[in-house]
Protein backbone atom coordinates (compact mmCIF):
# COMPACT_ATOMS: atom_id res chain seq x y z
CA UNK A 1 0.00 0.00 0.00
CA UNK A 2 1.07 3.64 -0.52
CA UNK A 3 2.35 5.42 2.56
CA UNK A 4 0.38 8.55 3.31
CA UNK A 5 2.86 11.42 3.42
CA UNK A 6 2.36 14.23 5.91
CA UNK A 7 3.81 16.72 3.40
CA UNK A 8 2.24 17.48 0.01
CA UNK A 9 4.39 16.79 -3.02
CA UNK A 10 4.97 19.59 -5.50
CA UNK A 11 3.71 19.09 -9.05
CA UNK A 12 4.28 21.40 -12.03
CA UNK A 13 1.87 21.54 -14.97
CA UNK A 14 3.36 23.00 -18.17
CA UNK A 15 0.67 23.58 -20.81
CA UNK A 16 -0.30 26.52 -23.00
CA UNK A 17 -4.04 25.81 -22.51
CA UNK A 18 -5.61 27.43 -19.37
CA UNK A 19 -8.44 24.88 -19.39
CA UNK A 20 -5.87 22.10 -18.94
CA UNK A 21 -4.58 23.95 -15.88
CA UNK A 22 -8.10 24.02 -14.44
CA UNK A 23 -8.56 20.29 -15.17
CA UNK A 24 -5.38 19.33 -13.29
CA UNK A 25 -6.31 21.62 -10.41
CA UNK A 26 -9.73 19.98 -10.14
CA UNK A 27 -8.37 16.45 -10.37
CA UNK A 28 -5.39 16.74 -8.02
CA UNK A 29 -6.40 19.23 -5.33
CA UNK A 30 -10.11 19.19 -4.60
CA UNK A 31 -11.58 15.87 -3.57
CA UNK A 32 -10.18 12.88 -1.71
CA UNK A 33 -12.88 10.48 -2.87
CA UNK A 34 -10.78 9.49 -5.85
CA UNK A 35 -7.91 8.62 -3.51
CA UNK A 36 -10.20 6.40 -1.46
CA UNK A 37 -11.22 4.67 -4.68
CA UNK A 38 -7.56 4.11 -5.54
CA UNK A 39 -6.95 2.59 -2.09
CA UNK A 40 -9.94 0.31 -2.52
CA UNK A 41 -8.72 -0.83 -5.96
CA UNK A 42 -5.24 -1.60 -4.57
CA UNK A 43 -6.74 -3.55 -1.69
CA UNK A 44 -8.79 -5.74 -4.02
CA UNK A 45 -5.85 -6.19 -6.39
CA UNK A 46 -3.30 -7.20 -3.70
CA UNK A 47 -5.70 -8.86 -1.27
CA UNK A 48 -4.94 -6.42 1.54
CA UNK A 49 -7.20 -4.66 4.02
CA UNK A 50 -8.27 -1.21 2.83
CA UNK A 51 -7.24 1.76 5.01
CA UNK A 52 -9.78 3.96 6.69
CA UNK A 53 -11.41 6.51 4.34
CA UNK A 54 -9.81 9.95 4.36
CA UNK A 55 -11.75 12.41 6.47
CA UNK A 56 -9.92 15.62 5.49
CA UNK A 57 -10.30 17.60 2.33
CA UNK A 58 -6.76 18.96 2.42
CA UNK A 59 -5.05 18.95 -0.99
CA UNK A 60 -2.79 15.97 -1.67
CA UNK A 61 -0.48 17.95 -3.94
CA UNK A 62 0.89 21.46 -4.21
CA UNK A 63 0.41 22.54 -7.82
CA UNK A 64 2.14 25.24 -9.87
CA UNK A 65 1.37 26.11 -13.46
CA UNK A 66 3.41 27.36 -16.42
CA UNK A 67 2.09 28.33 -19.87
CA UNK A 68 5.31 27.81 -21.86
CA UNK A 69 8.39 25.63 -21.85
CA UNK A 70 10.81 28.43 -20.89
CA UNK A 71 8.56 29.39 -17.97
CA UNK A 72 8.42 25.76 -16.82
CA UNK A 73 12.21 25.44 -16.87
CA UNK A 74 12.50 28.61 -14.79
CA UNK A 75 9.96 27.26 -12.28
CA UNK A 76 12.05 24.09 -11.85
CA UNK A 77 15.24 26.13 -11.45
CA UNK A 78 13.68 28.38 -8.82
CA UNK A 79 12.26 25.40 -6.92
CA UNK A 80 15.66 23.70 -6.74
CA UNK A 81 17.32 26.94 -5.58
CA UNK A 82 14.70 27.31 -2.85
CA UNK A 83 15.29 23.75 -1.65
CA UNK A 84 11.72 22.69 -2.52
CA UNK A 85 12.05 20.76 -5.79
CA UNK A 86 9.17 19.41 -7.80
CA UNK A 87 8.51 15.70 -7.66
CA UNK A 88 6.53 15.52 -10.92
CA UNK A 89 5.82 17.58 -14.02
CA UNK A 90 2.97 17.12 -16.48
CA UNK A 91 4.26 18.61 -19.75
CA UNK A 92 2.31 19.23 -22.96
CA UNK A 93 4.16 18.13 -26.08
CA UNK A 94 2.89 20.94 -28.35
CA UNK A 95 3.38 24.49 -27.02
CA UNK A 96 3.98 26.84 -29.95
CA UNK A 97 5.82 29.04 -30.60
CA UNK A 98 8.49 28.26 -27.99
CA UNK A 99 10.05 25.04 -26.70
CA UNK A 100 8.11 21.84 -27.26
CA UNK A 101 7.55 19.35 -24.47
CA UNK A 102 10.57 17.19 -25.33
CA UNK A 103 13.06 20.07 -25.27
CA UNK A 104 11.39 21.44 -22.13
CA UNK A 105 11.83 18.07 -20.42
CA UNK A 106 15.51 17.92 -21.38
CA UNK A 107 16.16 21.36 -19.89
CA UNK A 108 14.16 20.65 -16.74
CA UNK A 109 16.20 17.49 -16.15
CA UNK A 110 19.36 19.56 -16.36
CA UNK A 111 18.03 21.54 -13.41
CA UNK A 112 16.54 18.59 -11.47
CA UNK A 113 17.74 15.16 -12.54
CA UNK A 114 15.25 13.25 -10.33
CA UNK A 115 12.15 15.01 -11.69
CA UNK A 116 9.48 12.57 -12.89
CA UNK A 117 7.85 13.67 -16.16
CA UNK A 118 4.55 12.78 -17.85
CA UNK A 119 4.35 13.98 -21.47
CA UNK A 120 0.76 14.82 -22.44
CA UNK A 121 -0.45 14.91 -26.05
CA UNK A 122 -3.47 14.21 -28.21
CA UNK A 123 -1.21 13.60 -31.20
CA UNK A 124 1.44 11.08 -32.19
CA UNK A 125 4.26 13.57 -32.65
CA UNK A 126 6.88 11.08 -31.42
CA UNK A 127 6.99 7.35 -31.13
CA UNK A 128 8.15 5.86 -27.84
CA UNK A 129 11.47 4.86 -29.36
CA UNK A 130 11.99 8.40 -30.66
CA UNK A 131 11.27 9.87 -27.22
CA UNK A 132 13.70 7.49 -25.52
CA UNK A 133 16.35 8.30 -28.12
CA UNK A 134 15.89 12.07 -27.76
CA UNK A 135 15.65 12.07 -23.97
CA UNK A 136 18.22 9.27 -23.49
CA UNK A 137 16.15 7.67 -20.73
CA UNK A 138 12.80 6.04 -20.06
CA UNK A 139 13.14 5.64 -16.27
CA UNK A 140 11.67 9.07 -15.41
CA UNK A 141 9.17 9.29 -18.26
CA UNK A 142 5.56 8.29 -18.95
CA UNK A 143 3.09 9.16 -21.75
CA UNK A 144 -0.47 10.38 -21.11
CA UNK A 145 -2.87 10.62 -24.06
CA UNK A 146 -5.43 13.39 -24.18
CA UNK A 147 -8.26 13.44 -23.29
CA UNK A 148 -7.10 11.85 -20.04
CA UNK A 149 -9.03 9.99 -17.38
CA UNK A 150 -9.31 11.40 -13.85
CA UNK A 151 -8.37 8.16 -12.11
CA UNK A 152 -5.45 7.64 -14.49
CA UNK A 153 -4.06 11.10 -13.73
CA UNK A 154 -4.39 10.60 -9.98
CA UNK A 155 -2.86 7.15 -10.17
CA UNK A 156 0.11 8.50 -12.13
CA UNK A 157 0.55 11.42 -9.73
CA UNK A 158 0.57 9.24 -6.61
CA UNK A 159 2.74 6.48 -8.09
CA UNK A 160 5.34 8.84 -9.56
CA UNK A 161 5.50 11.06 -6.47
CA UNK A 162 6.00 7.96 -4.33
CA UNK A 163 8.72 6.80 -6.74
CA UNK A 164 10.40 10.22 -6.50
CA UNK A 165 10.25 10.06 -2.70
CA UNK A 166 11.77 6.58 -2.62
CA UNK A 167 14.54 7.62 -5.02
CA UNK A 168 15.47 10.59 -2.84
CA UNK A 169 15.44 8.44 0.29
CA UNK A 170 17.64 5.89 -1.46
CA UNK A 171 20.08 8.60 -2.56
CA UNK A 172 20.26 9.98 0.97
CA UNK A 173 20.97 6.51 2.33
CA UNK A 174 23.67 6.00 -0.30
CA UNK A 175 25.23 9.36 0.57
CA UNK A 176 25.17 8.41 4.23
CA UNK A 177 26.78 5.07 3.44
CA UNK A 178 29.40 6.77 1.26
CA UNK A 179 30.28 9.16 4.08
CA UNK A 180 30.44 6.28 6.54
CA UNK A 181 32.70 4.31 4.18
CA UNK A 182 34.96 7.34 3.67
CA UNK A 183 35.21 7.96 7.41
CA UNK A 184 35.88 4.28 8.10
CA UNK A 185 38.47 4.13 5.32
CA UNK A 186 40.19 7.24 6.68
CA UNK A 187 40.14 5.81 10.22
CA UNK A 188 41.59 2.52 8.99
CA UNK A 189 44.29 4.35 7.03
CA UNK A 190 45.22 6.39 10.12
CA UNK A 191 45.23 3.24 12.27
CA UNK A 192 47.41 1.47 9.71
CA UNK A 193 49.81 4.41 9.66
CA UNK A 194 50.05 4.34 13.45
CA UNK A 195 50.56 0.57 13.39
CA UNK A 196 53.37 0.81 10.84
CA UNK A 197 54.97 3.59 12.88
CA UNK A 198 54.72 1.50 16.04
CA UNK A 199 56.21 -1.52 14.26
CA UNK A 200 59.11 0.56 12.98
CA UNK A 201 59.68 2.00 16.43
CA UNK A 202 59.60 -1.48 17.94
CA UNK A 203 62.14 -2.80 15.43
CA UNK A 204 64.31 0.28 15.88
CA UNK A 205 63.99 -0.06 19.64
CA UNK A 206 65.29 -3.64 19.59
CA UNK A 207 68.20 -2.65 17.38
CA UNK A 208 68.92 0.43 19.50
CA UNK A 209 68.92 -1.60 22.70
CA UNK A 210 71.63 -3.91 21.34
CA UNK A 211 73.58 -1.01 19.88
CA UNK A 212 73.43 0.97 23.13
CA UNK A 213 74.66 -2.04 25.07
CA UNK A 214 77.58 -2.59 22.69
CA UNK A 215 78.54 1.11 22.71
CA UNK A 216 78.12 1.57 26.44
CA UNK A 217 80.73 -1.00 27.46
CA UNK A 218 83.76 0.47 25.61
CA UNK A 219 82.44 3.99 26.31
CA UNK A 220 82.72 3.30 30.04
CA UNK A 221 86.44 2.55 29.62
CA UNK A 222 86.94 5.67 27.49
CA UNK A 223 85.26 7.91 30.05
CA UNK A 224 87.16 6.37 32.95
CA UNK A 225 90.52 6.75 31.22
CA UNK A 226 89.81 10.32 30.05
CA UNK A 227 88.89 11.38 33.60
CA UNK A 228 92.11 9.73 34.81
CA UNK A 229 94.13 11.64 32.21
CA UNK A 230 92.48 14.96 33.16
CA UNK A 231 93.22 14.37 36.86
CA UNK A 232 96.79 13.33 36.04
CA UNK A 233 97.43 16.45 34.03
CA UNK A 234 96.26 18.52 36.98
CA UNK A 235 98.47 16.76 39.54
CA UNK A 236 101.70 15.82 37.71
CA UNK A 237 104.49 18.47 38.06
CA UNK A 238 105.60 20.18 34.84
CA UNK A 239 108.58 22.34 34.06
CA UNK A 240 107.96 25.96 33.13
CA UNK A 241 109.14 25.21 29.60
CA UNK A 242 106.47 22.54 29.11
CA UNK A 243 103.61 24.47 30.74
CA UNK A 244 102.18 25.45 27.35
CA UNK A 245 102.17 21.82 26.22
CA UNK A 246 100.48 20.83 29.48
CA UNK A 247 97.70 23.38 28.91
CA UNK A 248 97.16 22.13 25.33
CA UNK A 249 96.96 18.52 26.50
CA UNK A 250 94.61 19.43 29.34
CA UNK A 251 92.26 21.33 26.99
CA UNK A 252 92.31 18.50 24.44
CA UNK A 253 91.51 15.96 27.18
CA UNK A 254 88.62 18.09 28.45
CA UNK A 255 87.20 18.40 24.92
CA UNK A 256 87.47 14.63 24.49
CA UNK A 257 85.79 14.10 27.87
CA UNK A 258 82.92 16.46 26.97
CA UNK A 259 82.44 14.61 23.67
CA UNK A 260 82.45 11.22 25.39
CA UNK A 261 79.96 12.44 27.99
CA UNK A 262 77.68 13.64 25.19
CA UNK A 263 77.92 10.17 23.65
CA UNK A 264 76.99 8.75 27.04
CA UNK A 265 73.90 10.98 27.19
CA UNK A 266 72.91 9.87 23.69
CA UNK A 267 73.35 6.24 24.69
CA UNK A 268 71.20 6.86 27.76
CA UNK A 269 68.47 8.41 25.56
CA UNK A 270 68.67 5.43 23.22
CA UNK A 271 68.31 3.04 26.15
CA UNK A 272 65.25 4.96 27.38
CA UNK A 273 63.81 4.99 23.86
CA UNK A 274 64.41 1.26 23.51
CA UNK A 275 63.00 0.40 26.94
CA UNK A 276 60.71 -2.62 26.66
CA UNK A 277 59.90 -3.18 30.32
CA UNK A 278 56.78 -1.38 31.48
CA UNK A 279 57.13 0.81 34.59
CA UNK A 280 54.55 0.16 37.32
CA UNK A 281 51.31 2.07 36.85
CA UNK A 282 49.30 3.87 39.46
CA UNK A 283 46.53 6.44 39.69
CA UNK A 284 48.22 9.73 38.81
CA UNK A 285 46.98 13.30 39.10
CA UNK A 286 48.14 14.90 35.85
CA UNK A 287 47.76 18.44 37.25
CA UNK A 288 50.23 17.66 40.03
CA UNK A 289 52.69 15.99 37.67
CA UNK A 290 52.48 18.91 35.20
CA UNK A 291 52.97 21.45 38.01
CA UNK A 292 55.97 19.48 39.28
CA UNK A 293 57.42 19.39 35.75
CA UNK A 294 57.12 23.19 35.53
CA UNK A 295 59.22 23.54 38.70
CA UNK A 296 61.84 21.10 37.43
CA UNK A 297 62.07 22.92 34.08
CA UNK A 298 62.13 26.38 35.71
CA UNK A 299 65.85 26.89 35.08
CA UNK A 300 65.43 26.21 31.35
CA UNK A 301 62.24 28.27 31.10
CA UNK A 302 63.79 31.24 32.88
CA UNK A 303 61.86 34.24 34.23
CA UNK A 304 60.71 35.64 30.89
CA UNK A 305 57.75 33.49 29.73
CA UNK A 306 54.35 34.30 31.19
CA UNK A 307 52.88 30.95 32.24
CA UNK A 308 49.08 30.68 32.05
CA UNK A 309 47.41 27.67 33.66
CA UNK A 310 43.97 26.44 32.61
CA UNK A 311 43.47 23.37 34.80
CA UNK A 312 40.02 21.81 34.96
CA UNK A 313 38.93 19.16 37.44
CA UNK A 314 39.78 15.85 35.78
CA UNK A 315 39.89 12.24 37.00
CA UNK A 316 43.25 10.57 37.61
CA UNK A 317 44.92 8.54 34.87
CA UNK A 318 46.52 5.12 35.20
CA UNK A 319 50.16 5.80 34.39
CA UNK A 320 53.74 6.00 35.57
CA UNK A 321 54.32 9.30 37.34
CA UNK A 322 57.98 9.26 36.33
CA UNK A 323 57.09 8.55 32.70
CA UNK A 324 54.52 11.35 32.52
CA UNK A 325 56.94 13.73 34.20
CA UNK A 326 59.53 12.89 31.54
CA UNK A 327 56.98 13.64 28.80
CA UNK A 328 55.92 16.98 30.28
CA UNK A 329 59.48 18.14 31.00
CA UNK A 330 60.47 17.35 27.41
CA UNK A 331 57.54 19.36 26.05
CA UNK A 332 58.30 22.27 28.39
CA UNK A 333 61.98 22.33 27.39
CA UNK A 334 61.01 22.31 23.71
CA UNK A 335 58.63 25.22 24.36
CA UNK A 336 61.38 27.12 26.19
CA UNK A 337 63.69 26.76 23.19
CA UNK A 338 60.92 27.91 20.82
CA UNK A 339 60.21 31.02 22.96
CA UNK A 340 63.76 32.33 22.89
CA UNK A 341 63.92 35.76 21.30
CA UNK A 342 60.14 36.40 21.42
CA UNK A 343 59.10 39.86 22.59
CA UNK A 344 56.26 38.64 24.80
CA UNK A 345 56.82 34.91 25.39
CA UNK A 346 53.69 33.08 26.53
CA UNK A 347 53.34 29.49 27.72
CA UNK A 348 49.82 28.12 28.20
CA UNK A 349 49.27 24.86 30.09
CA UNK A 350 45.83 23.27 29.83
CA UNK A 351 44.24 20.22 31.44
CA UNK A 352 40.68 19.21 30.55
CA UNK A 353 38.39 16.24 30.06
CA UNK A 354 37.06 15.57 26.56
CA UNK A 355 33.64 14.31 25.51
CA UNK A 356 35.02 10.78 25.04
CA UNK A 357 36.14 10.66 28.68
CA UNK A 358 39.87 11.03 28.00
CA UNK A 359 42.07 13.54 29.80
CA UNK A 360 43.78 16.11 27.58
CA UNK A 361 47.00 17.90 28.54
CA UNK A 362 48.11 20.78 26.29
CA UNK A 363 51.42 22.64 26.22
CA UNK A 364 51.03 25.70 24.01
CA UNK A 365 53.57 28.41 23.20
CA UNK A 366 53.64 31.49 20.98
CA UNK A 367 57.17 30.73 19.84
CA UNK A 368 58.76 30.36 16.43
CA UNK A 369 56.53 27.49 15.30
CA UNK A 370 57.40 24.48 13.16
CA UNK A 371 57.61 24.34 9.38
CA UNK A 372 54.74 22.32 7.80
CA UNK A 373 57.15 19.92 6.10
CA UNK A 374 58.62 18.98 9.49
CA UNK A 375 55.36 18.36 11.38
CA UNK A 376 54.92 14.83 10.08
CA UNK A 377 58.43 13.80 11.16
CA UNK A 378 58.58 15.22 14.69
CA UNK A 379 58.03 11.86 16.40
CA UNK A 380 60.55 10.01 14.23
CA UNK A 381 63.64 8.82 16.12
CA UNK A 382 66.72 10.99 15.64
CA UNK A 383 64.81 13.73 13.77
CA UNK A 384 65.45 17.21 15.18
CA UNK A 385 65.03 20.80 14.02
CA UNK A 386 67.58 22.09 16.53
CA UNK A 387 71.14 23.08 15.52
CA UNK A 388 73.83 20.43 15.54
CA UNK A 389 74.87 19.51 19.05
CA UNK A 390 71.66 20.85 20.61
CA UNK A 391 69.66 17.61 20.68
CA UNK A 392 69.63 13.92 19.87
CA UNK A 393 66.25 13.86 18.13
CA UNK A 394 64.99 11.23 20.55
CA UNK A 395 63.04 13.37 23.01
CA UNK A 396 59.71 13.40 21.18
CA UNK A 397 60.13 9.77 20.12
CA UNK A 398 60.54 8.84 23.78
CA UNK A 399 57.44 10.91 24.63
CA UNK A 400 55.50 9.17 21.88
CA UNK A 401 56.57 5.75 23.15
CA UNK A 402 55.65 6.52 26.76
CA UNK A 403 52.23 7.95 25.87
CA UNK A 404 51.26 5.18 23.46
CA UNK A 405 52.29 2.50 25.96
CA UNK A 406 49.85 4.15 28.37
CA UNK A 407 47.06 3.74 25.82
CA UNK A 408 47.04 7.41 24.84
CA UNK A 409 48.26 9.47 21.92
CA UNK A 410 50.27 12.64 21.39
CA UNK A 411 49.74 15.13 18.57
CA UNK A 412 51.03 18.52 17.49
CA UNK A 413 49.59 21.60 15.80
CA UNK A 414 51.83 24.45 14.73
CA UNK A 415 51.90 27.58 12.59
CA UNK A 416 55.29 28.84 11.52
CA UNK A 417 56.06 32.14 13.23
CA UNK A 418 53.00 31.96 15.52
CA UNK A 419 53.42 29.04 17.90
CA UNK A 420 52.95 25.35 18.64
CA UNK A 421 50.56 23.21 20.67
CA UNK A 422 51.40 19.69 21.83
CA UNK A 423 48.39 17.69 22.99
CA UNK A 424 48.64 14.53 25.10
CA UNK A 425 45.45 12.43 25.34
CA UNK A 426 45.29 9.86 28.15
CA UNK A 427 42.53 7.43 29.15
CA UNK A 428 41.07 8.15 32.56
CA UNK A 429 41.60 5.53 35.28
CA UNK A 430 38.57 3.44 36.11
CA UNK A 431 36.79 4.08 39.40
CA UNK A 432 37.92 0.67 40.65
CA UNK A 433 41.54 1.23 39.54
Amino acid sequence: MRPRSEESHRILVVDDNPSIHRDFHRILTHSTSGLDALDAMESRLFGEQAPEPRTTAAPCFELDFASAGEEGVQCVRDAVSAGRPYALAFVDVRMPPGLDGVETTLRMWRESSDLQVVLCSAYSDYSWDELVRKLETSERLLILRKPFDTIEVRQMAHALCEKWELLRASQQRMQGLSRAVEERTRALAEANTRLLHAQKLEALGRMSAGLAHEVNNPLSFILSNLRHVVRGLESVPWTPESEELREDLREASRDALRGAERIARIVQDVRVFARVDEPPRERVDVCEVLESAVHMAAEVLGPQPRVVRAFQAVPPVLASEHGLSQVFINLLVNAAHALRGRAQPLLRLGVSRRADGRVAVEVEDNGCGIAPENLGRLFEPFFTTKPAGMGTGLGLSICHGIVTRLGGDISVESTLGQGTTFRVMLPAASQEG
